[in-house]
């Protein structure tokens, strides 16, 4: 019921085929082969918080009845694999001991990863005060704005940086050209031999060829800080935003379709170290800078306990 289309008003066929014929056996077709018209009568659900859901429901997994769900079930990945982590109960080695969650990264000898073993209580409760002080570092405007724009400015500094080496790479991949045109010319005109022009051409080839792939990877980080910086025109974002983190911050309990919408993903490597992936850019801006917002709300606090 939760995945089906016709409540935002998409009609959806040939969702399932029989095999042959002769074998009376039915198969689920793959998403991108069905059939699929939008807006074929009116939604009951709007898109988005269909979409919300569906990303809730891939972060928890095909198997719904495990014994313990945990809080951050479905949330945690290898850094290195890109797998998500499995958590295992283990017991320590004296009798009777009462079994712990651990997180690990099954099989990871087959896949050539790194062996992993955390305690998952421990982690949780770590997780859970990183993401309720950044979340309470956004819902105070005074801290949260007076090291933002300073963000902000950092991200247009490294988007003109980018921009700069990206002209010169393309100036000197256009100098690569011509110099490869007049060196052909040479050869056809007998100025140059052509075991010289092949020498020296393999070089130039394989400059050129460096220089394309630090171009590729230049641009994808472009694209990374334009949108960073498109982020601050995103009113609806920012709405969406301040009123999960004001319910979110009221909750006793922690709410897992909470964390799921505030969180993409967190992964951790071999030596233990911690990368939350937030949903939301301005959250992903405070956690990278979290020691000067925490710096910053510590001068702010003495001053205002100055003034009282």
């Amino acid at each position: 019921m939760l995945k089906n289309e016709v409540y935002i008003g998409n009609t959806v066929q040939n969702k399932k085929s029989v095999v042959s014929y002769k074998v009376h056996k039915i198969r689920t077709v793959e998403k991108e082969n069905q059939i699929r018209v939008n807006n074929t009568h009116e939604s009951i659900i709007d898109k988005e918080t269909f979409e919300k859901v569906q990303c809730i429901i891939e972060k928890r997994g095909s198997n719904t009845k495990l014994k313990y769900d945990y809080l951050l079930r479905g949330l945690l990945y290898c850094y290195h694999c890109k797998r998500k982590l499995q958590i295992v109960l283990k017991k320590n080695s004296k009798r009777n001991s009462k079994s712990h969650p651990y997180i690990i990264c099954a099989d990871y000898k087959k896949r050539g990863c790194f062996p992993l073993s955390i305690n998952y209580e421990k982690f949780e409760k770590h997780i859970i005060y990183v993401v309720k002080k950044i979340c309470q570092i956004y819902a105070d405007k005074e801290i949260f704005y007076s090291i933002y724009e300073k963000y902000q400015n950092k991200t247009l500094d490294i988007r003109d940086g980018y921009k700069k080496k990206l002209e010169q790479i393309d100036k000197a991949i256009l100098d690569i050209n011509n110099n490869l045109d007049k060196m052909y010319m040479d050869k056809l005109q007998g100025i140059i031999l052509e075991e010289d022009y092949i020498r020296v051409s393999k070089k130039i080839i394989f400059d050129r060829t460096n220089l394309i792939k630090q171009k590729e990877e230049l641009e994808q980080k472009l694209i990374g800080t334009e949108e960073k910086i498109s982020a601050k025109n995103k009113t609806k974002e920012e709405k969406e935003l301040d009123q999960l983190i004001e319910n979110f911050l009221k909750l006793e309990q922690i709410d897992k379709m909470y964390l799921y919408r505030l969180i993409n993903k967190i992964e951790i490597d071999k030596d233990k170290n911690v990368y939350i992936y937030f949903n939301f850019s301005k959250l992903n801006s405070i956690n990278e800078n979290l020691n000067e917002f925490i710096k910053i709300e510590e001068l702010i606090s003495e001053k205002f306990l100055k003034i009282s």
